[in-house]
């Protein structure tokens, strides 16, 4: 019985982490800005292969915002998407912009992310639900086909392939970990 527990918690550990790349292959998606307090947004068109992304803030005029915090998660062409990792932006006082440097995985497929503006003691996500934007690679694999700025005849897929680690193998260590600590415990 116990080992059961033990697969079936594994199963839904790895489940949970493993998020499709598919649907929507290549096509960057941006957050409608109105009534948020921030006037623009702008980063790079592609998120590319190991080029730190720069992502840039501009607020309305008279805005009271103290802080600017973002979370980012990348997902690679294996399928996997890391957890989301939050870290603040920085404002340059002379240009009144709040600026962040995400670094890239290797082989990765896009980049997500969101914003909380902070005022005060007030939070405000934007948006209020999920990711407000994502940013293809220039190599990517959405689950069918690859994509993107760098592809060349599927020479993209095979250069990715040969560096991405097999999601089967971290499947199984993460497997048998799980149920050698539920063997431990009996």
């Amino acid at each position: 019985m116990r080992g059961r527990i033990a697969i079936s918690i594994s199963i839904l550990i790895f489940a949970s982490s493993v998020v499709s790349a598919a649907g929507g292959g290549g096509e960057n998606q941006v957050t409608d800005l109105q009534d948020t307090g921030i006037s623009e947004v702008t980063f790079s068109n592609v998120f590319y292969g190991n080029q730190d992304f720069l992502i840039s803030v501009q607020l309305e005029e008279n805005s009271n915002i103290s802080s600017i915090e973002i979370s980012t998660q990348i997902c690679v062409n294996s399928g996997l998407c890391y957890p989301p990792e939050s870290q603040n932006l920085v404002k340059d006082n002379s240009t009144e912009i709040w600026s962040v440097s995400v670094s890239p995985m290797n082989g990765q497929t896009y980049v997500n992310w969101n914003f909380v503006l902070n005022e005060g003691e007030n939070e405000t996500r934007i948006p209020e639900t999920g990711w407000g934007w994502k940013v293809w690679s220039d190599c990517w694999f959405d689950g069918e086909n690859w994509g993107g700025e760098n592809e060349n005849g599927g020479t993209c897929g095979q250069i990715v392939a040969e560096n991405t680690p097999a999601t089967g193998v971290i499947a199984a260590a993460m497997s048998v970990f799980i149920a050698a600590i539920v063997i431990r415990h009996r």
